[in-house]
């Protein structure tokens, strides 16, 4: 079986791509503060079911090109990343699975190559359409006088001063305190605005994560001590870029086949009322939505098996769209 490392050129950035297995593309896109790692347990299942299964460190992440420039990492230019991977591996449609912040990349192919997306899932982050103002305009809104953390992201060398002192440890509270196995919506608790992201989330428990293997999250930390955290939180500070770029995209609905599956402990569920109705109604031909009790943001590595099985299902329901 094909199982290799790919250096993919992409409007002058270089997307480090695995590429598994053979068949009908489908594109896993990771979130945030991730890498292509996190869909370890989907990869062999998915290409074993006779998929090409290509897995990117998106830009700005793992192996892949760091550009400086922050509107480098606009949803659109992502987008065109994914077709620039499939345009490379010889395929014309391909099927978006985002999770987190690569979600929004699957999303946003969806709208972009409404011709070569033949389907779109996103695990952990709902859809919403176009958006009635910027969403950093919504800040103050949502979360007068307290802190939030796309707030805290937005300036230039804050969140990076803090959370490259020890990129492992900032790693592992993170990946703890949205986990299932941390206090519901840990992250979100309401506290003073001028706090530092890490100080008031819970302490991970002595030993490895739950979820994670200490030579996964060694994985991770090697990865951001080596490339920082400049580039993957410039990926929440072009809210107004996106804004702008949205409206080219009229009502905004997905019209391919779609799904979703997110955990019960996710902090979207809680940051936007009646999300899941917007994306009910946002999304014209959705297939499923599975809520899995008791597990958080993390869902592919809190439940691999449960998410495994989900994608396969959906990919299998879907295949005849990519031929």
């Amino acid at each position: 079986m094909l199982d290799e490392v790919r250096e993919i050129e992409s409007q002058g950035c270089r997307i480090s791509t695995r590429v598994t297995g053979s068949g009908p593309l489908v594109n896993l896109i990771h979130g945030w503060p991730e890498l292509g790692l996190s869909w370890r347990d989907q990869v062999l299942p998915l290409a074993e079911a006779g998929f090409t299964v290509a897995t990117p460190d998106l830009r700005g992440f793992g192996k892949s090109s760091k550009p400086d420039n922050i509107l480098s990492y606009r949803f659109d230019i992502a987008a065109d990343d994914m077709a620039a991977i499939a345009d490379a591996l010889g395929h014309e449609k391909w099927v978006s699975i985002g999770h987190g912040a690569g979600s929004m990349v699957a999303w946003r192919t969806a709208l972009r190559f409404p011709d070569r997306v033949a389907a779109v899932f996103s695990l952990s982050v709902p859809y919403l359409g176009v958006p009635p103002m910027p969403v950093v305009d919504t800040f103050d809104i949502r979360y007068p006088n307290r802190f939030f953390y796309m707030r805290y992201f937005q300036k230039v060398g804050v969140a990076e001063a803090e959370l490259e002192v020890d990129a492992r440890d900032s790693l592992k509270r993170i990946f703890y305190s949205l986990s299932g196995a941390a206090p519901k919506f840990d992250w979100t608790r309401e506290r003073p605005i001028d706090d530092p992201l890490l100080k008031a989330l819970t302490p991970p428990p002595p030993g490895p994560l739950s979820f994670m293997s200490d030579d996964a999250l060694d994985t991770y930390a090697d990865a951001y001590e080596k490339g920082g955290f400049f580039a993957p939180l410039c990926w929440y500070r072009t809210f107004e870029a996106d804004y702008v770029d949205m409206q080219a995209y009229g009502d905004g609905i997905i019209r391919q086949p779609s799904g979703f599956l997110c955990g019960d402990k996710e902090i979207l569920l809680d940051m936007y009322a009646h999300v899941l109705d917007r994306q009910r109604g946002s999304l014209s031909d959705m297939r499923r939505e599975t809520i899995l009790p008791g597990a958080g943001h993390w869902i592919q590595q809190e439940r691999p098996w449960e998410v495994t099985r989900a994608l396969l299902d959906f990919l299998n329901e879907v295949r005849e769209e990519l031929e």
